[in-house]
Parts: structure tokens; C-alpha cells; sequence
């Protein structure tokens, strides 16, 4: 815990993996959020990675039009960043998914099956799935997530 003025607050540091993806604010248009963030408990950290897509380490969209590939790179891009804070999938609690097109929900979910038992995941992480327009219009999945690892292992 650190005192910032007369409040009391919970520790916390963005997370970043700059040879996957990039930060949003690094992009030629600013965007001013992390791509995740440590919360530093009494025995655990938790991740919190925000909406990840199909983008890469110049922040660049990757794979348009391919829901398969954009899906595959979103996982990979979340494991890079579970990387960097010595966490891996196993770790992940809950993820949120977004699709902007529920027609897609099949191979979305065909992938994200692959991707889990590659991972040898035993149970798999709570999930919700939801239709929605995300940022760019050629983005067809963003996942965000949530993980939870033993302050020791930090």
C-alpha cells in the first residue's frame, strides 16, 4: 500500500510487452490507456490486461477480414503480456470477449477451444461474450482478461 496525500491506495504499475504490441499511447494518435495493469495484493497480484486484438508491435491492425488469425493473435498477444509478469494462461480467471459479429461466434469459438487445449487449461477461465463495434472497423475480436497469480511468484 502506498500514502498519496491523506488517502491510503492499493499498489499498481501498468504492464507492457513492446515486442508484441505496443502502448496505445504511443500510437501516431494518442490513446490514453495501459495495456494492462498489476494491483499488488496481500499475498497475490492481480493482472488486469485490457481489450487486446489483432494488432502488433507498432500498433498496427494485422490479419483484416480474418476472424480465425485476429483471434489467434489476440491470445497471443494477452499471453505475451501474462509474460512479462511471469503469469501465463493458466493463470487467467476471467476473460471478456467481444465480437462485432455474432455470425463469427463458431470459428471465434473454435479457436479459442484450440487455443485452451494446446494450453492444457484445467478449468478454464469464466468468460462472457458479447456483440459490439470495436475501434477500428477492421478489428473483428477484442478479448480483455483478468488474472491472479501468488505475490511469491511476482
Amino acid at each position: 500500500m502506498i500514502q498519496s496525500g491523506h488517502k491510503v491506495r492499493i499498489d499498481k504499475s501498468s504492464i507492457q510487452s513492446p515486442s508484441t504490441l505496443n502502448e496505445a499511447y504511443d500510437y501516431p494518435r494518442k490513446v490514453a490507456f495501459s495495456r494492462g495493469m498489476r494491483v499488488e495484493l496481500d499475498n497475490c497480484v492481480m493482472i488486469f490486461i485490457s481489450g487486446t486484438a489483432s494488432v502488433d508491435q507498432n500498433g498496427q491492425s494485422i490479419h483484416p477480414g480474418d476472424v480465425r488469425a485476429q483471434t489467434r493473435r489476440a491470445f497471443t498477444n494477452i499471453a505475451s503480456l501474462l509474460e512479462s509478469e511471469g503469469a501465463d494462461w493458466h493463470d487467467i480467471i476471467r476473460t471478456t470477449c467481444y465480437l462485432v459479429d455474432f455470425e463469427n461466434y463458431d470459428t471465434f469459438n473454435d479457436v479459442r477451444n484450440a487455443f485452451y487445449e494446446e494450453n492444457h487449461l484445467d478449468p478454464l477461465p469464466a468468460s462472457t461474450c458479447i456483440q459490439a463495434t470495436l475501434c477500428r472497423p477492421e478489428l473483428l475480436v477484442e478479448i480483455e482478461a483478468i488474472a491472479m497469480i501468488p505475490k511469491s511468484r511476482a
